[in-house]
């Protein structure tokens, strides 16, 4: 089927619009880190709006399939804020990639990460030496979360009373 701009604008408007509704729905705030479900909607709901665009389906089949995708989507996380088995099914958990200064290469390999690349993320972080760092972990969203030890601590009030 030849589609013209104008009938290409159309689509892509009214399937813009109704991703963002579905989304402010669903009650996402944030995409700047996707888990691994949110990739794997991400590329379905990608390749369905790549149909819609060019007419290989309608906009009202495109539009059920992106709300049983978002439905889908939206039971399945909320089943795995209830319940652990299916939490662990769908998620990754946190994993230690640094332990006392050191990294835990058994983890990293679990991880498929180099020593350099965490390395590369820990200086992202502001981290210079791997001795600062108490421990380190890789969160479920791929991003490093840094506990530093307690003497590479910035003073705090409380720790006022050591200085006199």
């Amino acid at each position: 089927m030849e589609l013209d701009l104008t009938g290409i604008v159309f689509r892509v408007s009214v399937m813009y619009m109704y991703a963002l509704a579905l989304l402010r729905i669903s009650g996402k705030q944030s995409v700047s880190h996707l888990t691994t479900l949110d990739f794997i909607v991400t590329l379905i709901i990608g390749d369905l709006f790549d149909d819609v665009f060019w007419a290989e389906v309608s906009i009202l089949q495109g539009m059920v399939g992106f709300a049983a995708i978002a439905l889908v989507h939206t039971l399945i996380t909320y089943a795995a804020s209830l319940n652990q088995t299916i939490h662990h099914l769908v998620s990754s958990p946190p994993r230690l990639v640094v332990e006392h200064g050191r990294l835990v290469l058994g983890n990293l390999r679990r991880e498929r990460l180099r020593p350099e690349t965490v390395q590369s993320e820990l200086r992202l972080e502001g981290e210079e030496h791997l001795k600062t760092i108490r421990e380190a972990w890789v969160e479920p969203k791929g991003k490093i979360s840094v506990l530093k030890t307690s003497s590479s601590k910035p003073l705090q009030k409380k720790d006022k009373r050591l200085l006199r």
